[in-house]
């Protein structure tokens, strides 16, 4: 595969694609907040080099006794002086019955761990939506990527927000942060919502360093202290920033 020369140097990952696109002086940077970019074409220099992003550099499926990685197919324009999260996005094939056998489960976690190398990134982190019955996969996955990473290296992962709420597994997670996504919920999503702008927490301790919103339903309130991601089911633009920047201040 043919690498983009960008600085007098050589760039691999997602540049090596043509699909990550380094432009302008690299500055100094602050943890949040963090955009989610997805699988569509982004341009996310507008943010500036304080706003980190958090951009999905692949998807793996684990299907019956096979592993099917593929890697982001749109490309997404970043500032060097962004911090830059590496998403890996899992799901299962329920159309299978899954043959989690300790080959499958090193395949998958062989293949995690590429994806978390891609463009050099700060920062990894784990999206895996799960069943009861297999959120222990979802642990083996992410400890294989714990223990697979640079040391020093942060790994976090996405959570529904009813996992921090109602259950009590995820303080078996060994991450550094856990992400509970406060949109896209199902019963009683709007009550939660209601009580953590009137002041209220999540029940789980581990889940209230960060959360997630959407740009089309915000919140009318936060717990303090967190730090925010956010998802935008449409391409980013500079009307849609500075309107959450608006609305962040009054959360």
């Amino acid at each position: 595969m043919k690498l983009l020369q960008w600085n007098g140097r050589l760039v691999g990952g997602l540049a090596a694609a043509g699909l990550l696109v380094l432009a302008g002086d690299a500055r100094p940077t602050s943890p949040a907040p963090v955009l989610w970019a997805w699988e569509r074409p982004e341009d996310l220099r507008f943010a500036g080099p304080d706003v980190a992003v958090a951009v999905l550099v692949g998807s793996i499926t684990l299907s019956g006794d096979r592993i099917l990685a593929e890697h982001r197919r749109q490309p997404v324009e970043i500032l060097p002086g962004q911090r830059l999260i590496a998403v890996i996005h899992v799901e299962i094939d329920h159309r299978q019955a899954l043959d989690w056998s300790p080959d499958e489960r090193a395949r998958a976690a062989a293949a995690a761990l590429a994806y978390a190398g891609t463009a050099k990134a700060a920062e990894v982190q784990l999206d895996f939506e799960v069943r009861e019955s297999e959120r222990p996969i979802l642990l083996d996955l992410a400890g294989d990527l714990r223990a697979g990473l640079p040391p020093g290296q942060r790994l976090s992962m996405t959570a529904l927000a009813s996992w921090c709420d109602t259950e009590h597994w995820l303080a078996a997670a060994p991450v550094d942060e856990i992400v509970p996504m406060l949109f896209r919920m199902g019963p009683g999503g709007e009550g939660l919502k209601r009580r953590l702008a009137e002041g209220g927490d999540f029940r789980e301790k581990r889940c209230r360093t960060a959360i997630g919103i959407a740009t089309d339903t915000p919140p009318s309130g936060l717990p303090p202290g967190r730090r925010l991601y956010v998802f935008n089911p449409h391409r980013w633009n500079a009307a849609d920033f500075a309107t959450l920047i608006d609305e962040a201040a009054r959360w």
